[in-house]
């Protein structure tokens, strides 16, 4: 649950950053920004959690 709320942060921030990044006054490339970005994210975390990093 906690990871769940985390990415819904970082969704509706990259939400807001792209929307004011994007000039355009609609919310399809801001949406697919955004979208993308969590899903890069997400991609990042599960492969960052299957495999054990250690220092040896």
């Amino acid at each position: 649950m906690d990871r769940t709320r985390n990415y819904l942060l970082i969704f509706a921030g990259n939400l807001v950053a792209a929307y004011y990044i994007f000039e355009e006054g609609t919310f399809a490339k801001p949406l697919m920004f955004a979208t993308f970005m969590l899903l890069l994210i997400m991609t990042i975390d599960y492969m960052k959690s299957r495999t054990k990093y250690t220092l040896e």
